[in-house]
């Protein structure tokens, strides 16, 4: 059911994205997607590729929970659980726990394997993160207040990579300095945190594998933009790529409680190209790219979901599982979680 609150976030989303398309020029911005349409075919395509290199990392981690399923099945979980968190305002919070409970029916506990290949995907998404903030604090080299910005975005990254890559558990002595005063999501958080270390420190090989994978997961990512630069006759350099990357990374982290991220990828996207000395119109054209990618892949995912639980719902006679809602599905993650210390 949509709530008011989402229809007011996304009324205003449309109306920054109409008065950003104002200020850089309707005539300007038309032409830009004129000229950029076969970069929407590229970016679709990469999108494919990622989708499908993503889909054989999270199956690595769940063939060690002993859950076997085929990889378009796989691929289709993924893009109903994603479009669920795009179209809301839960983001992550929503899509993870939907992942989880629509593999319930393959048996085991996927929690785990699920946590994991979300961890490894963002920890590379953290690498590139940080090498985008990099770039673009030397693009910016005349802006003191904006390299001491992305200074501070470096820094609170790079801190939290190093966490995760240590193999010493950093919640378990904040929880148990606490103890009966700790709130219930931190003795979560443990109870994730650890789960996940195991893993790694069972699995070596796996994370290994899946990370690589991931790394190529980023290189698609950077590809989507190189590809709209070859459309739009803009000079490829690998430091200002890595720029447009970063920049739109830290938009998503921002602009995550909005539904679809409406005017804010677009807005956004649109000022750090003009911070970078490129077209305003061209980043509006990304980020319009994007979108439609993003949207066909929401409209993928939440039809087989439909068509999905509409089999489930005929066959209530035989027993088998009913429509999963994204609140059930935050409920059973819980469950799950509880579960896993």
């Amino acid at each position: 059911m949509i709530r008011r609150w989402d229809v007011l976030l996304a009324a205003a989303g449309l109306a920054l994205f109409a008065f950003v398309a104002g200020r850089i020029g309707w005539a300007a911005v038309v032409r830009a997607m004129v000229e950029a349409r076969t970069a929407v075919a590229i970016i679709i395509s990469l999108s494919l590729v990622r989708l499908i290199l993503q889909t054989h990392s999270w199956s690595i981690a769940l063939r060690s929970d002993g859950i076997k399923s085929s990889t378009s099945e796989l691929m289709l979980i993924r893009l109903a659980s994603q479009g669920i968190g795009y179209l809301s305002v839960l983001g992550p919070v929503a899509s993870e726990p939907m992942k989880i409970s629509l593999l319930q029916k393959r048996g085991g506990s996927a929690t785990t394997a699920t946590l994991v290949d979300t961890g490894v995907y963002w920890f590379s998404s953290g690498i590139v993160a940080i090498a985008g903030c990099l770039a673009a604090a030397l693009l910016l080299v005349h802006g003191r207040h904006s390299i001491a910005s992305l200074a501070i975005v470096v820094l609170v990254v790079a801190a939290g990579l190093f966490l995760i890559a240590r193999p010493k558990s950093r919640l378990s002595p904040l929880v148990d300095a606490l103890g009966a005063r700790c709130p219930r999501w931190l003795e979560k958080g443990k109870q994730i945190e650890v789960a996940i270390r195991q893993f790694a420190s069972q699995y070596p090989s796996m994370i290994r594998r899946m990370f690589w994978l991931d790394v190529a997961c980023q290189v698609l990512l950077a590809a989507e933009v190189v590809a709209i630069f070859w459309c739009l006759k803009i000079p490829v350099h690998p430091g200002t790529i890595l720029a447009v990357e970063g920049a739109s990374r830290a938009i998503k982290m921002m602009a995550s409680w909005m539904p679809a991220r409406i005017g804010a990828d677009e807005s956004g996207t649109a000022g750090a190209f003009f911070a970078f000395g490129l077209s305003p119109a061209s980043g509006l054209t990304l980020a319009l790219a994007r979108r439609s990618r993003d949207l066909l892949a929401a409209l993928i995912g939440l039809g087989w979901l439909a068509g999905s639980s509409g089999f489930w719902k005929e066959q209530r006679v035989l027993r088998t599982p009913p429509a999963v809602t994204p609140q059930a599905a935050y409920s059973k993650w819980e469950e799950e979680t509880c579960r896993l210390y």
